[in-house]
């Protein structure tokens, strides 16, 4: 399979293509304010926050690309910052792909800040690493005291028959002093698929922090890692996305986060 898509490497890159959100708690009780940007260079499609709804407590917001992502030299960057108290759910339209770069590469960096009681559920929909793509993603998230997060990543090594890109994925969680909760570091392409996934071609990962998933009945294939400190990671290994985490999985841990 091969797709063309746009080649932005005749522009030079002028920054990052940057989202920002930003929700905050008002003193009156009132509907949270919600702060949204987006911005990038001339031809650098950008991810658009989208407001769906609000209330006293929290924002829904939709992520949605205005243009074709991930190609070669795009620098997606993802700024999110929750006040104490407030709450925030984000949904993705549609999942991403990163496709052939033709020798040339990018980078998708999230940064997350809970503050104190804060919330944060996000429910990734599937990150396709075409043949030819080399990215390099990271997740960086600090957690305030009594703040919650709901995470969800489906990792897809290439395209329905192609082999997989490369992409090297870091994961760094920390508390509101800096000590890390989890750090994990996973590099894949084609050859460390067979190796280290058993050839299978999908990761599928929910990240609870600042509490524990309490036990399901059911998790055939699924692999559970309760942190040193409150927190749990479900992951199942699969050969496609569909074959993932059960619903069930994700459900537990909104439930979870929302006590």
């Amino acid at each position: 399979m091969s797709t063309l898509t746009p080649d932005r490497r005749t522009t030079a890159p002028t920054g990052p293509q940057l989202t920002t959100i930003s929700v905050r708690r008002t003193e009156d009780e009132g509907a949270v304010r919600v702060g949204l940007g987006a911005s990038g260079g001339p031809g650098r499609p950008v991810i658009r926050p989208m407001l769906l709804a609000v209330d006293e407590r929290r924002a829904r917001v939709a992520l949605v690309p205005d243009g074709a992502l991930l190609l070669a030299d795009d620098a997606v960057a993802i700024h999110i910052d929750v006040g104490p108290g407030a709450g925030l759910e984000l949904i993705e339209p549609a999942g991403t792909v990163a496709y052939d770069m033709r020798g040339g590469r990018a980078t998708w960096d999230v940064d997350v800040r809970l503050g104190q009681g804060a919330t944060l559920t996000w429910a990734g929909e599937p990150f396709v690493v075409a043949a030819g793509a080399l990215v390099r993603r990271t997740t960086t998230v600090q957690v305030a005291d009594g703040a919650t997060l709901a995470l969800r990543e489906t990792l897809v090594l290439g395209r329905s028959g192609e082999p997989a890109g490369q992409v090297r994925q870091r994961t760094a969680a920390v508390d509101e002093h800096g000590d890390p909760l989890l750090v994990e570091e996973l590099a894949l392409d084609a050859d460390r698929a067979v190796m280290l996934l058993g050839g299978k071609r999908v990761v599928d990962t929910v990240m609870v922090l600042g509490a524990r998933v309490p036990e399901l009945a059911g998790t055939l294939g699924c692999h559970r890692f309760d942190l040193e400190r409150s927190g749990t990671v479900l992951r199942r290994l699969a050969d496609e996305a569909h074959r993932g985490l059960a619903d069930a999985h994700w459900a537990a841990a909104v439930d979870t986060i929302a006590r």
